[in-house]
């Protein structure tokens, strides 16, 4: 049936997963219930930070403030059970930075071989931070790249190419995936505290009304929403919206 052919694909039967983050509190606030719950289940789960995270604060200096986040990241993955791989060490984005993340998403890729890779999606409507979009669309080439032999190198084929089964979005508008974190929630919050040189408590007092918005249509607590496609999806095969939402 071309339908099952074309079905989004599930986190049932994963057994790696890698989240990828702009910055240092993004996969908590996106996916951090997602990510304790594939931990619980035994998923390996890994989380990778892309930026230094130095303009967060006023009061902070830059370099100061990447070295608190970068543990603020450590503590807030322990607490979901995530792996921590550190931080590319991105800051200053310009015409080339594109191309050097793509190949630097690429070799983690390669080096972890995923089921499923995770990251924001650079096409949400309302989508301005320059970082956001950057990591999005450069995660959207990584996963189209991995699995390329001869890339980046045209002559020497690369014996650890690797397609990620699944690639999923988060901070999107255009989910297809629910899944029901109601059992980690309180480690989704847990995560999130870590981060105290961004999220104050009033802040995620916030984003919880936010979540329990967002459940708000649904049978379950609280929940984390996904745009999960597989290679078949990414590619030429535009699906009518009158048949997604069958």
């Amino acid at each position: 049936m071309i339908e099952n052919y074309f079905a989004y694909p599930t986190l049932d039967t994963i057994k790696t997963a890698l989240f990828i983050q702009p910055h240092p509190d993004d996969n908590e606030i996106g996916a951090g219930g997602t990510m304790a719950l594939l931990s619980k289940r035994g998923v390996k789960v890994y989380g990778l930070t892309v930026s230094l995270g130095k303009g967060g604060s006023d009061t902070i200096t830059p370099d100061e403030l990447a070295e608190i986040r970068k543990v603020e990241a450590k503590e807030a993955m322990d607490v979901t059970g995530a792996i921590d791989l550190g931080n590319l060490g991105y800051y200053e984005i310009d015409e080339t930075t594109h191309y050097s993340l793509v190949k630097d998403l690429v070799k983690v890729i390669r080096d972890i071989k995923p089921d499923a890779i995770f990251s924001v999606d650079p096409n949400l409507e309302n989508e301005i931070h320059p970082m956001h979009i950057l990591v999005g669309n450069a995660f959207k080439e990584a996963f189209h790249r991995s699995g390329a032999k001869y890339y980046p190198n045209a002559k020497t084929p690369d014996s650890e190419a690797f397609t990620p089964k699944i690639l999923g979005f988060y901070f999107t508008d255009s989910d297809n995936t629910i899944v029901d974190i109601s059992e980690t929630y309180e480690l989704k919050l847990e995560a999130m505290a870590k981060h105290k040189s961004q999220l104050s408590k009033e802040y995620i007092a916030m984003l919880d009304q936010y979540f329990a918005y967002i459940a708000s249509d649904t049978l379950y607590h609280r929940v984390e929403r996904f745009k999960l496609l597989s290679s078949v999806h990414t590619h030429c095969f535009a699906i009518p919206k009158s048949l997604k939402q069958k």
